[in-house]
């Protein structure tokens, strides 16, 4: 189950001297389109990015994601997502959870002087994405140094445009999924496995640097779609198929474009990449070299 949930936030993924990234160059005319896998949480020490994210990035005018994130951190938009996560009236977590559920989580909140009063509104899935928020930060990991928050501050500094493939409300029955998905025996397994998380993580974000596909997919799509077949397809394979029509028209649009999503959805066979190249688009990674390359 842990692996469900790093892959529901996309942790992502030493480097050699010619060594790929998760950065992909797709060929149409003379017009410099990126699409860039994105690691939702990094450390600072991950930086700086691999070459290949700054030189796409130089090379656009605008900056795409999976959703408008301007839009997402709206105060209305945060307060519904707020009320998805959590219990109405009310219902507790501790009224929601079986005995086992709820002693397992006392027993992690007792250990690391955590009141467990914090968690009594969220729903299972919010409490596990609230520890391993926790737990990753204790290892210098964090989404404030994340590739998106990073790349937002430096689209507001160069005057970028930038959007979303997926509307808000796309975006929120994605997250309202995760209720179906996700029963209460999340927060039992996640705590059961919470040593080994540092491990995978940093494992995961050096496959996401090297751009080594094969352990990306293995990470997130593969075990995801063994061990969660039904949230694999809505949050991965669903979407990835919603997102070539407004991918086409930003390709055709001439507009010189970085498209940023994470990086689960540009691994393996059900990935953005191969679509695309099913629709005979020529994409393929863009790697520098030490002397230095052109995009």
């Amino acid at each position: 189950m842990k692996k469900i949930v790093i892959a529901l936030i996309t942790i992502v993924f030493s480097t050699t001297a010619y060594a790929e990234s998760s950065v992909w160059k797709l060929t149409s005319g003379n017009n410099n389109f990126y699409i860039a896998g994105s690691c939702h949480v990094l450390s600072k020490s991950d930086y700086p990015l691999p070459e290949e994210f700054e030189l796409a990035y130089e090379n656009v005018d605008q900056v795409i994601f999976e959703t408008d994130l301007e839009a997402l951190m709206r105060p209305e938009i945060q307060q519904l997502l707020m009320s998805i996560a959590t219990y109405p009236g009310d219902d507790t977590l501790e009224k929601k959870l079986s005995r086992k559920s709820y002693a397992a989580l006392a027993e992690y909140c007792n250990h690391n002087a955590i009141p467990i009063s914090i968690f009594q509104k969220f729903k299972p899935w919010m409490v596990t994405m609230t520890l391993l928020a926790i737990e990753l930060e204790k290892n210098g990991i964090s989404s404030a140094d994340g590739l998106e928050l990073y790349l937002s501050e430096k689209i507001k500094r160069d005057g970028k445009n930038t959007g979303g493939l997926e509307d808000i409300q796309e975006h929120i029955k994605i997250i309202s999924s995760f209720e179906e998905a996700l029963d209460e025996s999340i927060i039992e397994n996640f705590v059961q496995e919470i040593e080994d998380l540092h491990i995978i993580a940093k494992d995961l974000i050096k496959s996401w640097k090297a751009g080594d596909e094969a352990k990306i997919n293995e990470y997130l799509s593969g075990r995801l779609r063994k061990e969660s077949p039904k949230l694999y397809e809505r949050i991965i394979v669903d979407r990835n198929r919603r997102w070539i029509s407004p991918l086409e028209d930003l390709i055709n649009s001439g507009e010189r474009t970085l498209v940023v999503v994470g990086v689960g959805h540009l691994a393996g066979e059900d990935s953005v990449i191969n679509l695309l190249k099913s629709k005979g688009y020529k994409i393929e990674k863009l790697n520098v070299e030490l002397h230095g390359q052109s995009p």
